[in-house]
């Protein structure tokens, strides 16, 4: 599929494009008045294996049925080759995603506003990465795609989640209608796109040059997830090399400097502090996203300079937890990605939350959840 698919001709209508099933859910629960009825009731779902509560409103059950049914296209053994990646990377990807994914997206200035204004990752910032990060977890665990599985379940609540923020963003009077439909179908495509096209480049980076057919089958699952979170067929890559012209397309198009984007990525710069307190760290943020996102990405964002010397003192970092097959045999920022990776699931997914999971949650408003 050509390049020249992902024109301005064929991308400017999608931003001003919602999602009409999720929209319609969230929209009917605000006019019956039931929305904290409604987040109390998807607690229930907190497993995220569990059947959907009785007695929610007909748009939502409506929505929870039709957006469970996989793709006809889905295919198990692929999604089964592409799972099998995160016990081997684990530390790798969710390192990629911190440094590599999310500065590339707050890079895009209209895309960025969103999150800048709902206050989803300008505030209770640890909670919101370690929800993202759960959320990689939750998809790329075994037979988590399955009908009704844990992956399909945190995708569901995601795309509500995506509607909740369209609904009051949109009614907002600083809103700018030239930023087009909050949480529009351009932005749900290049979001998509920053899991399955950025991880595997992120990878490569970190000398963990998959196998094509490792990195199609990674590709497969979030496009499966793209799917179940409503993304259009319109602007749905089919292939990694479809879905890495669309990136292409999206930074042409969106990538400058704003307050939003620099903000966020702050706050992804104040997270792995947080997560790797010791001075030994101190230079890993902004070495990493420049590694893994580019000096060009890093700079519209404001990242600082790389500093990586007093990381290369060390031969032994006391996080190290002692796996993944990438460890001892590529190069020093590679070792840094694995040990902030690690740490993030050490510190945060396991111990940060009493341990328990994370689990995304449908608000009733912009601000979080507590």
């Amino acid at each position: 599929m050509p390049a020249t698919k992902w024109t301005d001709e064929l991308l400017d209508p999608l931003r001003k494009a919602g999602d009409p099933p999720a929209d319609a859910a969230i929209e009917e629960i605000y006019a019956l008045g039931r929305q904290e009825q409604v987040r109390e009731a998807l607690l229930v779902l907190g497993g995220n294996s569990q059947a959907v509560p009785d007695g929610l409103p007909p748009k939502l059950q409506e929505y929870f049925s039709h957006s469970s049914v996989l793709p006809q296209w889905a295919d198990e053994v692929l999604v089964a080759r592409g799972q099998s990646l995160l016990g081997r990377y684990q530390g790798h990807i969710v390192t990629t995603l911190l440094c590599g994914s999310l500065p590339l997206c707050y890079g895009c200035g209209d895309g960025a506003q969103v999150l800048y204004r709902s206050t989803r990752l300008t505030q209770g910032v640890f909670r919101r990465l370690m929800e993202t990060a759960q959320f990689v977890v939750d998809v790329l665990e075994p037979g988590s795609l399955k009908p009704g599985a844990r992956g399909v379940r945190s995708a569901q609540k995601i795309r509500l989640l995506h509607a909740t923020m369209r609904y009051h963003l949109a009614r907002k009077d600083d809103w700018d209608t030239s930023w087009g439909v909050p949480v529009n179908q351009e932005d749900l495509a290049a979001t998509l796109m920053s899991f399955a096209v950025i991880i595997p480049q992120g990878l490569a980076r970190l000398g963990v040059e998959l196998p094509a057919q490792d990195r199609d089958a990674f590709f497969h699952i979030w496009r499966i997830i793209g799917h179940i979170m409503g993304v259009n067929e319109r602007v749905d890559p089919a292939s990694y090399e479809d879905g890495t012209a669309l990136v292409d397309a999206v930074l042409r198009r969106q990538q400058r400097p704003s307050e939003a984007g620099t903000v966020l990525t702050k706050s992804v710069l104040d997270f792995i502090r947080e997560v790797l307190p010791t001075p030994l760290f101190a230079g890993v943020g902004p070495s990493l996203i420049r590694h893994l996102a580019g000096n060009r990405a890093a700079d519209v964002v404001s990242v600082p300079p790389a500093d990586i010397t007093q990381l290369a003192l060390t031969v032994q970092s006391p996080l190290s937890l002692g796996y993944g097959k990438a460890g001892d045999t590529v190069p020093l920022l590679a070792k840094a990605s694995n040990e902030l990776g690690l740490a993030v699931f050490k510190q945060g997914l396991r111990l940060s939350n009493k341990g328990r999971r994370y689990q995304w949650q449908v608000p009733t408003g912009l601000t979080p959840a507590p």
